[in-house]
């Protein structure tokens, strides 16, 4: 039997759910630690002086590192495996973030979250592609999406701290909770084997076979029974994603990535010093409103994850982004808090929607011996989208107002959903190599 035939048709057990929970904690953490700096904008531009221009500058730093990140260690993951990978991404995204609590300066803030943006964007592209190689192939994009979903609990822990302590206690104590994810290191160390296919990929079959055997995967009295996959030996690089068989998915990928974390970033950063500045709200209503519009992200993660295989990956994601511009395009026109609240709903449901769907498919576009480096890729080109967004939102604020920036982020939006419909293939139910 072949090793991806156990893995693609293995029954659901402690193996998955505890591959699935650290990995959740730390996607959660990653989400907290990137959105910290939103709900203390107020105050630490007051403290430090900032222009919207600076903060803008201050808020991007995170996604340039989040640029080098994705494509260095999912490349990185490729060659020595997921796991250590993975490890050494949520000390670098914990470290430098609770660090930008004791600086004074904000270029100094803005190195630290340079470093933490690393770490981020890696921990995300290598842990998508572990949980993807390794949960059957009937709920793979399922096990993903929802593990995207732990970005809205830790956008909302982010958002929630921001409400408790910010007003009384300042900025400081907020971003301090960014080393908590040191946690989430510890767990991975200790309970998350690497991925058997990238073991097998490797040349160590029996180290593959003994932790199928041990998440109970498959019966030691079995262990002779694995064959190794006969796999050609190519030598993948960056150029391989253009290669024939991959050149329109990767720039269907590159297309989508880039729109998606430009408008998130460009949008959800900003939104509670908009709520103030633009909307007229007091901090302390702006960030409630903002802890309201962010928990529309868990049932817009939900129902992407329930939908995503009987739907499709292409079609949902189409369709979810399409919506998502729509709310985009409405909320440049709302005006009153109810128009705002529902609205900032309605982008916040399917845009973080999108991005469970968009994790789940990334990962299925590529073979095993590329496929970290494929999905980092595509995250890295999504960052530059990322950088500009942040620095974009604050130009156009101080100039214009945030009108335009929505008609903007909805024809990003929309821009997005067209290249995956006219590009992407369906992936749902096919095996991963």
């Amino acid at each position: 039997m072949k090793m991806r035939e156990i893995l693609e048709e293995a029954p659901l057990g402690g193996y998955h759910y505890r591959l699935l929970a650290v990995a959740y904690l730390g996607w959660m953490f990653d989400a907290m630690n990137s959105g910290l700096i939103s709900f203390v904008l107020k105050p630490l531009s007051a403290e430090l002086g900032l222009t919207p221009g600076v903060v803008g500058l201050l808020l991007s730093s995170w996604l340039m590192g989040m640029l080098i990140g994705a494509f260095l260690m999912g490349t990185l993951a490729d060659r020595i495996g997921r796991k250590p990978v993975i490890v050494a991404s949520l000390l670098l995204y914990s470290i430098p973030a609770g660090l930008c609590g004791l600086a004074d300066r904000w270029e100094l803030i803005a190195a630290l979250r340079f470093l933490a943006g690393i770490g981020a964007s890696s921990y995300m592209a290598v842990t998508s592609t572990l949980v993807s190689e390794c949960f059957p192939r009937r709920i793979r994009g399922r096990a993903v999406a929802f593990l995207e979903s732990a970005w809205a609990f830790g956008w909302l822990l982010a958002a929630y701290l921001g409400l408790i302590l910010a007003p009384t206690r300042g900025w400081r104590p907020v971003i301090l909770a960014g080393f908590t994810p040191l946690i989430a290191a510890m767990l991975f160390q200790l309970l998350v084997p690497e991925s058997p296919r990238f073991l097998e990929k490797a040349g160590r079959i029996d180290e593959a076979v003994s932790i199928l055997i041990k998440g109970s995967l498959m019966s030691s009295e079995r262990r002779g029974d694995v064959e190794a996959e006969e796999v050609e030996e190519v030598g993948f690089t960056v150029a391989s994603l253009w290669a024939k068989p991959y050149r329109r998915r990767t720039l269907m990928l590159w297309i989508h990535w880039f729109c998606i974390v430009l408008a998130y970033w460009g949008i959800f950063l900003w939104a509670p010093y908009i709520l103030v500045t633009e909307r007229g709200l007091t901090l302390v209503k702006s960030l409630r409103y903002s802890l309201l519009i962010t928990a529309m992200q868990i049932p817009g993660y939900w129902s992407g994850a329930l939908l995503i295989e009987r739907v499709g990956r292409k079609r949902l994601l189409t369709l979810y982004m399409a919506l998502a511009g729509l709310g985009s395009l409405m909320f440049s026109m709302a005006h009153t808090p109810l128009e705002v609240l529902i609205w900032g709903s309605i982008i916040s449901f399917f845009n973080l929607g999108a991005w469970g769907i968009t994790y789940a498919y990334t990962p299925e576009l590529y073979p095993t011996g590329m496929r970290a480096t494929g999905a980092g890729w595509a995250n890295s080109i999504g960052r530059i989208g990322g950088i500009l967004g942040p620095y974009i939102a604050g130009v156009l604020i101080g100039w214009m107002g945030s009108t335009p920036l929505f008609i903007l982020f909805a024809l990003i939006h929309l821009v997005s959903a067209s290249a995956v419909a006219l590009l992407g293939i369906e992936t749902r139910g096919v095996s991963l190599d």
